[in-house]
Parts: C-alpha cells; sequence; structure tokens
C-alpha cells in the first residue's frame, strides 16, 4: 500500500510516473503475438479508419482495437491488479477501460507524434481520467519514445491547432510552450515497464529513425464517475473533420481518423 501511495504522491507532482518490471517477459511475448494476429486483421482491410500507415507502408499506430480483443491476454490485462490498483488509487474509485490502441512506430519510418494533451480530445471535465503506455520493446530517445513536460498537468488544458498530420490531428502550438519553462523528460523502458499518465499532461514523440521497432500497447482508463464536456467534445470533432478533409484533398497516403 506505501507503494501504491508513493505512486499516488508522484502522480500528482509529476503528471507521470515510471513503474519497472510490470509485466513478464512471456506476457510480453503473448502481447506481441496477439498484435501481429489483429495486424493481420488490418492488412486485409486497409481501408479501415483507424490504421495509420507509414511512408512506406507499415503499420505505424492502430486505435480503437477494443472489439477485436473480447478474449486474450491484453483483455485480462485490462483487468489486471498489477494495473487497476494503481489506476483506481489515482482516478479515486472504480475504473472503466475508454479505449486500447497499439503504438508500433515501425524502425526507420516510424511517426512523431505532435505535443497534445489527451483531454483535448477526450473532454473529461473533471480529468479523472489517464492512460497506461506500457512498453512491449525498449523506449527511449533514440527510437521515438515518448517524452513529457513535466507537472505541465497543473496549468490546466491548452487550446490546441489543427497539426494536419495523420494519426494526431491536434497539436499545442509552439508559441504557447514558449512562455512555460517546462522541463522536457524521456523516461527509458525496458520491455515489460509502464507508464501511467495524466490525461492533461503535455506530451509527444520523436520519428523513429533507429534499426529497431518502439512497440507499446495503450490503455486508457476512466473513473466511472468521469463526466463528458460535450461542448468541448463537439469543437475537437469539427477540428478533426477539418484536418481530415485536408489530407484527403493533399492525397495523402495515410489511412486516417481520429486520435
Amino acid at each position: 500500500m506505501k507503494k501504491i501511495d508513493q505512486h499516488e504522491k508522484n502522480f500528482k507532482k509529476n503528471g507521470f510516473i515510471k513503474i519497472e518490471k510490470v509485466f513478464l517477459k512471456k506476457e510480453i511475448k503473448e502481447i506481441i503475438f496477439e498484435i501481429d494476429e489483429i495486424k493481420k486483421k488490418f492488412k486485409k482491410n486497409k481501408k479501415n479508419p483507424n490504421l495509420y500507415l507509414t511512408k512506406d507502408k507499415k503499420i505505424n499506430t492502430i486505435h480503437d482495437i477494443n472489439k477485436f480483443i473480447k478474449k486474450g491476454l491484453i483483455n485480462k490485462l485490462s483487468k489486471d491488479k498489477r494495473i487497476l490498483s494503481v489506476v483506481e488509487k489515482i482516478l479515486g474509485g472504480k475504473s472503466d477501460v475508454r479505449n486500447i490502441e497499439f503504438f508500433l512506430k515501425p524502425r526507420k519510418t516510424g511517426m512523431k507524434a505532435p505535443l497534445h494533451q489527451d483531454n483535448f480530445y477526450w473532454n473529461i471535465s473533471n480529468k479523472r481520467a489517464l492512460n497506461v503506455w506500457i512498453a512491449c520493446s525498449p523506449s527511449n530517445s533514440k527510437n521515438g519514445g515518448v517524452f513529457y513536460y513535466v507537472k505541465s498537468h497543473k496549468d490546466g488544458l491548452i487550446d490546441h491547432e489543427l497539426s494536419f498530420q495523420a494519426g494526431s490531428s491536434q497539436q499545442i502550438p509552439a508559441n504557447l510552450l514558449k512562455k512555460n519553462k517546462y522541463k522536457k523528460h524521456y523516461p527509458n523502458l525496458n520491455t515489460g515497464d509502464c507508464i501511467i499518465h495524466h490525461c492533461e499532461i503535455i506530451h509527444g514523440s520523436d520519428e523513429n529513425k533507429s534499426t529497431k521497432d518502439r512497440v507499446g500497447l495503450v490503455i486508457s482508463y476512466k473513473s466511472k464517475k468521469a463526466k463528458l464536456d460535450k461542448k468541448g467534445w463537439h469543437k475537437y470533432q469539427n477540428r478533426l473533420r477539418k484536418n481530415l478533409a485536408f489530407l484527403k484533398k493533399t492525397n495523402s497516403f495515410y489511412k486516417t481518423l481520429s486520435n
């Protein structure tokens, strides 16, 4: 219990926590197998709007894969006490899985993610939501690992602009960040480690120019008492449609929908 209390304290202080050796190598191996099986289904239907491809047609991300994992280890892990004990301590009660995604960022061509806050997409008015990022391979600054602006969650939600990118339609304008001197931090993750981050911490990732893939499984949770900001949600949806229209107009080779 003391360890969970410390996790909660660090989460509130910095906006994210890293927990080492959460999952066994054999579990990660099974996750990779399930990911590969789901990738096969998507390859048969490349028009699926939740699929995003790199320039060389490799799968970069797959969003909203919940319906594909009614059985199997990934589904079990989303309800695993090793995760839920910390998640529900932070959220202050029972939670629901709101989304599950694969961030597969292949070697050499894996795409970057612009600076953003998850809650600009989610629109949870009471902020009772978070992301769990599970490393299925090493993740660091050399292979496009996620980075955070420490303590930036304390400043609340920042207005975003269109990114004109596939896979992450919104971004924080650079000029808004110049006013704040956040410390940028790249967590160094080994296979089986995980990060839990606040829905309003500013974060992003670089391109993967290394010779190794960077594979992550992301499970987002919301409190059962989470409240949707409908006005913010509709505003985001309008912006999303504009981003999609731009990509379609410019004949982007990416598969597009929302993030």
